[in-house]
């Protein structure tokens, strides 16, 4: 008997551990009493949504996405998508109670037009090149999204007019600090504020 009361102890110890954990954490989350800014979600992990096996007819025109000349044909075929991970971050609102909840998804652009006509192997190969150079800047990208989302108020970002002005300030921030990278669109898939 006294067996299996050790054994039913080693078992419903450590579950009661991770049951209290869990509670105490989603507790101080909805007070807002964690630290500023949490990142959540597996972020880092780059996909594709569509394969081209050839890239549209030059065109004339570009538009410009920060620093890099993106040529028309490129931004219409559209390019590599990147998830941020959800994150939570706490706005500049005067006493600091609300806080955004929101995920990010980057589209970039490679900038090699052959890029645009490979398929197969050699299509895998690029995209797993792009992903490992998107990697490497992975920590730099959360700083300045974090950056930006807490210098912005409630107001300024609960409109969809906010929202638009969201989506422009992070792409040219994330150009400006990654010139070797082309942020081409910033996608908000989830956005909460309380």
């Amino acid at each position: 008997m006294s067996a299996v009361m050790g054994i039913i102890k080693k078992i419903l110890v450590p579950v009661v551990a991770v049951l209290v954990t869990v509670s105490l954490g989603i507790g101080l989350l909805l007070s807002g009493l964690l630290p500023f800014s949490i990142q959540l979600g597996n972020g880092g992990e780059v996909t594709t949504e569509n394969s081209v096996s050839a890239a549209p007819a030059a065109a004339d025109t570009a538009e410009n996405y920060g620093y890099y000349q993106v040529p028309e044909q490129f931004s219409i075929v559209g390019g590599i998508y990147y998830k941020t991970g959800q994150r939570i971050v706490n706005l500049a609102d005067p006493g600091g109670y609300r806080f955004l909840r929101i995920a990010i998804v980057l589209e970039f652009l490679p900038d090699s037009p052959d890029y645009y006509s490979l398929t197969g192997d050699k299509l895998v190969a690029a995209q797993d090149a792009f992903r490992a150079e998107v990697d490497r800047q992975r920590p730099l990208i959360d700083d300045v999204i974090t950056n930006v989302l807490t210098s912005k108020t409630f107001d300024e970002i609960f409109t969809v007019q906010g929202k638009e002005q969201l989506r422009d300030q992070l792409r040219e921030e994330l150009n400006r600090a990654m010139p070797n990278l082309h942020v081409q669109r910033v996608m908000i898939t989830d956005f909460v504020v309380q």
